[in-house]
């Protein structure tokens, strides 16, 4: 599959939307339940925070988030999230992205890359980040749940950590 990496500009960012909330509903990796609407997406993914996309002509085929994991004295190591359409898994889009945030990150003066909720079944995302060099560094038991509050089922998140 052909396509390039750039920064999301504001034409781009209704179909980052629609992969995000894709994901959502897919109910598998992040803890969001309901849907966002284009105004949430912009205040969550702020335009001071890089986000940049894999895209095919004019098609996203998904996108990353850089930001700091936390403030001050914490504020020199990167989070960084990763939404891939359903449609272009499989595809080196998501290998793409995570060699991309690594880049700017190393740009943007952090010193290493934190992960603090991967979630234990994302086998392929897992295995995708200890190719760049992740470890898991950490795991929170039983912090992710699948299906329903009536109906639940638990499983581990992991903490991956990269020093740049």
């Amino acid at each position: 599959m052909t396509f390039e990496l750039r920064e999301v500009d504001d034409s781009l960012r209704p179909q980052c939307l629609e992969i995000f909330n894709e994901i959502i509903a897919e109910g598998e990796t992040i803890p969001w339940e309901v849907p966002f609407t284009q105004a949430n997406f912009d205040a969550y993914y702020v335009p001071e925070e890089p986000l940049w996309c894999a895209v095919a002509g004019n098609t996203v085929l998904g996108f990353v988030h850089i930001k700091p994991n936390g403030l001050g004295r914490t504020g020199h190591l990167a989070n960084c999230g990763y939404s891939v359409a359903r449609a272009a898994r499989g595809k080196g889009v998501g290998k793409a992205l995570v060699a991309k945030s690594i880049e700017v990150a190393r740009a943007m003066g952090y010193t290493g890359i934190q992960f603090n909720a991967v979630v234990a079944t994302n086998t392929v995302a897992i295995g995708l980040y200890r190719s760049f060099g992740f470890k898991i560094i950490g795991t929170v038991p039983n912090s992710f749940r699948f299906g329903s509050p009536e109906d639940p089922h638990y499983v581990d998140r992991h903490i991956m950590y990269r020093e740049l």
